[in-house]
Order: C-alpha cells, then sequence, then structure tokens
C-alpha cells in the first residue's frame, strides 16, 4: 500500500488544531469555574462582612432590655436595663396592657446610664401582680432608633416620618424641621392637604395614601377616623401627660382612650372695634344697640359680622344659638354627650332657631347668607362693623389691616342663657399604618410638650397653644386660652361630619326665612336617624 504523505501532514494538522481547541475549551472551563469560586468567596466575604457590621451596629442595642417584675420591696413594675458601656438615650418603657395588645403604661427617661438598671412601679401594687409584657424603645450612641418588643424582638426603627396636615400647620412645623433632626436623629416629611379640605377627602386621602405617620385634625373628626380603623391611641408618660391640660386631653379621648397629643385650639369670641366701641357691652341687646346707633349715623355699614355664607357655618353662629337656649345633645349623669337625646327640637331650640330668623333675611337682615368669611372679616378689618363674631383665624386679616380690636367672650342676650360656644382642639394623632409610628408615639409626645415648639407654633397659626403653663407671650391668643378652657370640647362621635352638615343646613334655612319650628323638627328627625 502507497502512503500518501500529504494525507498524513493533513491529518496531523487536523489533530493539532484539535489539541488547541481542546486546551482552549479545558482553559475556559477552568477560568470558568476559577471566577465561579472567586464570586462565591467574594459573596461569601460580603455577606461576612454585611453579618459583622449588622452585628457591630446592633451591639449596644442588643444589650437593652426591659421586662415586669417586682422590686426588693415587693412592689410590681417594669425595669430597664442598659448592659453596655455607654448611654442610650431618649428611653420609653411601654407596659402592654391586659389584653396583650395595647399599651397600658408608658415611663419615660432621657438617659440610662452605663451598666445600670431603672424600675418604674405601676400603680403601687405590692400583691402578685399579673404577668404583664414590657417593651422598651430607645436611641443608641449612634443616634439609631431601636425597638425591643414585648416578645424581646429587637428592630431598627425607620429614621423618617410622614406628617399631614393643613398649608397653615405644615408652613409652621418645617420650621422645626431642622432642629428634630438634630434633636433626635430622624427627618420631618410633610404631606400638605389643599386649601378647605374637607373632612371626607382628608379621610379618603388617608385611607389611599397609608404612608403617613401623623396627621393633625380637629378632635371632632376622631370618631370617624376610629371607626374607619385608621388611628391608634397614643399613650403619654406621667411628665408629658401633665404638660397638658385635662379637658384638653379630655377631648381627644374617647371609649376611656387617648388618641392623639393636643397642639392648638380654638373657639368663637366677640372682636370689638376699640375706636367705634370703647366699651364691652353686657348683653347682645346692648350690642345691637350700639351697633344701630353706628350704623344710624352713617358711621357703619352693618351692626355686626358673623360669618354664615351659602352652606352656613354652625361652629361660628354657636354662641348665639346656645345663648339663645338651643342645644344640640343631652347629656349623661357622668357629663358625657348623650346622643340618645337630641335637644334640637326642645323648645329651647326651637326658640334659638326663632331668633336666628328675626336677625336673618326676613327680619333685621343682620345675618345673611351673602356674608361669609372673607365678607365678615372684610367689613370687621375696614371699619365697617364695630363687632365681629369669630374663631382666632381673623388675628391675621385684623393684625395686618392694622384694625385696633379687643376681644372678650359673646354676651349673652338679655332674656337667654350665658353662651356656650364649642371649644375645638387640633390633635396631632398616630395612623395604624403609619412605617414610622413607633418614633412618632415617642419622639412627638417629648417635643410637642417644650414650651419653645408649641409656642412658635401657635404663633406660626396664629391659634391659642394647648399647654399648661405656656407663659402669656401674645396677650390676644392668652385670651382666647381663657375662652378655649371656659367653652365645651365639641362631640366626637362618628356621625359628626354628617351632624354639622345638618345643622348647617338648618342654619341658612331660618336665616333665609323658613320657619323655625319645622326647620328645627326636620333637623332632629335626621340627627336622631343618624343615631339610631
Amino acid at each position: 500500500m502507497t502512503v500518501q504523505w500529504g494525507d498524513v501532514a493533513g491529518w496531523l494538522q487536523g489533530l493539532g488544531s484539535l489539541s488547541a481547541l481542546g486546551f482552549a475549551a479545558a482553559a475556559v472551563v477552568v477560568t470558568r469555574r476559577t471566577y465561579r469560586i472567586e464570586s462565591e468567596r467574594d459573596q461569601v466575604n460580603a455577606a461576612a462582612r454585611e453579618a459583622r457590621t449588622a452585628f457591630d451596629r446592633r451591639a449596644q442595642a442588643a444589650l437593652v432590655s426591659a421586662w415586669w417584675g417586682s422590686n426588693d420591696d415587693g412592689v410590681w413594675g417594669a425595669f430597664v436595663r442598659n448592659a453596655s458601656e455607654t448611654p442610650v438615650y431618649q428611653v420609653y418603657v411601654t407596659v402592654v396592657g391586659a389584653d396583650d395588645r395595647s399599651d397600658g403604661h408608658k415611663s419615660h427617661y432621657l438617659v440610662v446610664p452605663p451598666g445600670t438598671s431603672t424600675f418604674t412601679p405601676i400603680n403601687g401594687d405590692t400583691v402578685a401582680a399579673p404577668a404583664r409584657r414590657v417593651k422598651v424603645s430607645f436611641t443608641d450612641a449612634a443616634g439609631v432608633r431601636w425597638q425591643r418588643n414585648q416578645y424581646g424582638r429587637l428592630t431598627e426603627l425607620q429614621s423618617t416620618l410622614c406628617i399631614t396636615a393643613d398649608p397653615p400647620r405644615v408652613e409652621a412645623l418645617r420650621e422645626f424641621k431642622d432642629d428634630f433632626l438634630a434633636s433626635y436623629g430622624v427627618t420631618v416629611e410633610f404631606r400638605m392637604n389643599p386649601p378647605g379640605y374637607l373632612q371626607r377627602e382628608f379621610v379618603a386621602d388617608i385611607e389611599r395614601n397609608p404612608g403617613t405617620d401623623a396627621l393633625i385634625c380637629p378632635h371632632d373628626w376622631l370618631g370617624d377616623l376610629i371607626s374607619r380603623d385608621l388611628i391608634e391611641p397614643t399613650v403619654l408618660s406621667a411628665e408629658h401627660h401633665a404638660a397638658c391640660p385635662e379637658w384638653a386631653l379630655e377631648a381627644l379621648t374617647v371609649d376611656g382612650r387617648l388618641y392623639g397629643l393636643p397642639t392648638t385650639m380654638d373657639t368663637v369670641a366677640l372682636f370689638r372695634n376699640t375706636r367705634l366701641a370703647p366699651q364691652p357691652p353686657a348683653t347682645f341687646d346692648q350690642l345691637i344697640a350700639s351697633g344701630l346707633t353706628l350704623r344710624n349715623a352713617g358711621r357703619v355699614r352693618e351692626v355686626f359680622a358673623v360669618r354664615v355664607g351659602e352652606t352656613g357655618d354652625p361652629f361660628q353662629i354657636w354662641p348665639l344659638f346656645t345663648g339663645a337656649g338651643g342645644c344640640l345633645f343631652g347629656r349623661h349623669r357622668g357629663g358625657g354627650w348623650d346622643p340618645t337625646r337630641i335637644g334640637l327640637a326642645a323648645p329651647g331650640s326651637v326658640a334659638a332657631f326663632e331668633r336666628l330668623r328675626e336677625l336673618g333675611e326676613a327680619g333685621t337682615k343682620m345675618l345673611r347668607r351673602s356674608i361669609g368669611k372673607e365678607e365678615a372679616l372684610e367689613l370687621f378689618a375696614t371699619g365697617h362693623t364695630p363687632y365681629l363674631l369669630s374663631t382666632s383665624d381673623a388675628l391675621k386679616v385684623l393684625r395686618e389691616a392694622a384694625t385696633p380690636f379687643a376681644i372678650s367672650a359673646v354676651p349673652p342676650f338679655a332674656d337667654g342663657a350665658e353662651p356656650d360656644p364649642f371649644t375645638l382642639v387640633h390633635g396631632l394623632v398616630m395612623t395604624k399604618a403609619g412605617t414610622s409610628k413607633i418614633i412618632a408615639h415617642d419622639l412627638f409626645a417629648d417635643y410637642l410638650t417644650h414650651d419653645h415648639v408649641i409656642s412658635a407654633l401657635a404663633q406660626g397659626v396664629i391659634a391659642p397653644a394647648v399647654l399648661r403653663g405656656s407663659p402669656a407671650k401674645d396677650p390676644d391668643l392668652q385670651q382666647f386660652v381663657t375662652l378655649c378652657e371656659a367653652g365645651t370640647p365639641m362631640p366626637s362621635f362618628p356621625q359628626m361630619y354628617e351632624t354639622w352638615r345638618i345643622l348647617a343646613e338648618a342654619e341658612v334655612a331660618v336665616i333665609g326665612g323658613a320657619s323655625a319650628e319645622a326647620t328645627a323638627k326636620h333637623a332632629a328627625a335626621r340627627v336622631s336617624a343618624l343615631f339610631s
């Protein structure tokens, strides 16, 4: 057989190429395997580093604990221990209620030194108390906020809070954003409601956007918010509780549970132009007579002003309604509102509606639907009326206009009762769905009970502040504080939104000339149906 050397050479060359490809493939496999090994090693190292960082971050917090027990004297209460080598700050120890879910008692420590334990007696019990669980929240030496819950789980808390409020309160609170961050290491963000945001729109917005940790609202909204399961109770430490007037806390209390922190308050007062009416009238009849004299002399256009508008404003006109004998609800023996006793059709309320009718468009025309908020404030600010019934939101307009005025209680009718204006408390309320609500419960209570903060908030909003012993830096606001304390906090039933709407419709009806008795009976029936 003859050998074809050319074929052998080609075969050898092909074999070499195959070998080269084999070596290349092997190299690729080895490289990939080496890369995978190195990558896995890097991932392990990264995970180890993260674990070490997390361990170091939690190192101090892990040494802080709280528990229920008795001291050497046999008194039961809550212990908190800081076993670390550095202090922890803004410590809140909360004893969980008997239902094992709700908060029952809260204690506050500005600082717990290293290597120490503190004890807070609860009710001074020395007998064997039922088992309780305790949770503790605190800020570590690095400025990180933590909570160890009632089951011992340690969690790092978010460092951002979100508040929803109306424009004046958002603008006022924004001034404290940097100070709050410097004090607590927590950033506050805001959601601003549009001006004139109605309660129903506000509530719907909270339901659609659950990121809010706290909101500021009038206390008569609480029943509605609670019925929708949107907010939760607030438990204050003894010192924070003592910083707020008891009546204001009661206004924010529903079914024995406190909901929120009181911030500002308001009521309806009598503004008197001191140039036109140097002396305060003893009765509303004297007020009318004084205003008529000025009007007949051509010095003013209106005897007095109070906002009515096309849709009514029962809160503003309430001193006149109650001063003429009207009432909304009866009272329980304990003093609380009784919604089963609707007073709108009672003889006193019929007489009060008749008084509004007499002052209205079918009578003396002193009350008119054409006079709303802007018209009423402008009339007084420009000196076209000597008297104005208004809440404290008139102060900004009157100060800008440099109108000389004095503030006093709305006087009674000569043949009537002492007016009983409603008092409104704006509370900062914690939401159930908030991602940082634990911080909100703790730090807002501490921050908003500082006099300089609440006083500055009052000046920013231009509304009286709710804080016990706050100095009278603004005499006008201090006068409103006195009047608020003398007033009656509004009811806060879930049905109050609809109740106010019915009252507003009844108000504009009688001012427009409708029958007082028929309007009173119709309003009473509609309100009764809400609570049936």
